[in-house]
């Protein structure tokens, strides 16, 4: 018996696959020390961490705290939109070839960032005057338990009226690992549509809507829905070939949805916690689209070799998802139905899932959407522009 298991998969005790355990805190948007900062448009140079001699442009667009961040590489175009003081963030990613946006990030977390002024400006040099601006340095304060004396350590440059000119980190507080710096900046009225985000980012037909004709279902592949339970949450799995849609509930009242594309790189997910709330999605790039061998984004499971029983069904053990810190392992009937699934994960206790209601029935792929309202972009604080 031969099958494929689509990687993208999630645990919420185990933080595997698409749930991210550690994003957010708006840090891809400009630090501020108040909200009394004037709109402005400024134009900087990024030099990244790992490339000390590559730069590449960012813009930034700021209105009454909201602020859209664009930045032009070789590989793409990343933008983000966000409120420093609500911490949340959007990200989108679009490559060069791909005709429309095909990833997307958004985090809102408990407020975690803080500034403090940085008295002894040799720690991160004189201060600069990028522009003909003179500004001050502070100390990005972001989970500092995790810092150490290693770093890195981050560190912003604002003007008088609170605008961010540069930026730097620095390892052991001396060792650069990448900047930004202003070019050119203009304190001038920006409309509150230009710091929006799309509203198309928000509509799960957009990142859901068939890439490609698909072959008929397989015989061997019937829809079905279960239901599976451990001793902290319950997960309720659906089929409906080339979609898979899970959902989890945690006894401390954590949330998960996800649904993806067995067959494409195609996924959204969307999860919470007392704090933290996210959403993820991603659409398959051109270079996916285009290629009809599918096993480069599918991963054949492994057969473990072991067998078992539940539900008065029998099942074969495979491991499902391998990474160097966590891994999956489901009892998989000759259908492809898990009866029982096991996580694993360094960073704490795993999961153990165990079936204990399937149905084999038909499944509309409007049960796999999310609920709107974890969708809907009012819920996050964002305004949408068309």
């Amino acid at each position: 018996m031969k099958r494929r298991v689509k990687a993208y998969v999630f645990s919420l005790a185990a933080g595997i696959g698409l749930l991210a355990a550690d994003m957010g805190n708006a840090d891809n948007i400009p630090f501020f020390v108040s909200r009394d900062v004037p709109d402005y448009r400024a134009l900087m140079t990024v030099q990244e961490a790992d490339r000390a001699t590559i730069t590449h442009l960012r813009s930034v667009l700021h209105h009454h705290g909201w602020t859209r961040v664009e930045e032009y590489s070789s590989g793409g175009t990343g933008v983000s939109y966000g409120s420093f003081f609500d911490n949340i963030l959007l990200s989108t990613w679009k490559a060069h070839d791909d005709e429309d946006v095909t990833d997307m990030t958004i985090t809102k977390v408990v407020p975690l960032r803080r500034g403090i002024s940085v008295k002894n400006t040799t720690e991160v040099g004189t201060a600069p005057r990028p522009a003909g601006e003179a500004c001050k340095w502070w100390e990005v304060i972001d989970k500092p338990e995790l810092k150490g004396t290693f770093g890195p350590f981050a560190y912003s440059c604002l003007s008088h009226d609170g605008i961010e000119l540069a930026t730097k980190q620095l390892i052991k507080r001396k060792e650069p690992y990448g900047e930004t710096q202003l070019i050119k900046l203009e304190r001038t009225s920006v409309a509150e549509s230009e710091v929006r985000p799309p509203k198309r980012l928000f509509d799960p037909a957009f990142w859901l809507k068939p890439l490609r004709n698909y072959p008929n279902r397989p015989a061997n592949l019937p829809d079905f829905e279960a239901r599976m339970i451990d001793g902290r949450s319950e997960k309720r799995v659906l089929r409906h070939y080339p979609w898979r849609y899970e959902e989890e509930r945690g006894s401390d009242g954590r949330v998960g949805f996800s649904v993806w594309n067995m067959l494409d790189d195609q996924r959204l997910t969307v999860g919470y916690s007392k704090n933290e709330r996210h959403f993820e999605a991603r659409r398959s790039s051109i270079g996916f689209r285009s290629s009809s061998n599918l096993t480069v984004i599918e991963i054949g499971p492994t057969d473990l070799k072991k067998s078992g029983r539940y539900l008065g069904e029998s099942c074969a053990w495979f491991e499902t998802t391998h990474y160097a810190d966590a891994g999956r392992s489901e009892c998989l009937t000759p259908d492809g139905v898990a009866l029982k699934v096991e996580f694993s994960s360094w960073v704490g206790l795993g999961e153990n899932y165990t079936a204990v209601e399937v149905k084999r029935r038909p499944v509309d792929l409007k049960e796999m959407i999310p609920p709107p309202e974890l969708i809907d972009p009012s819920s996050w604080g964002f305004t949408v522009s068309d």
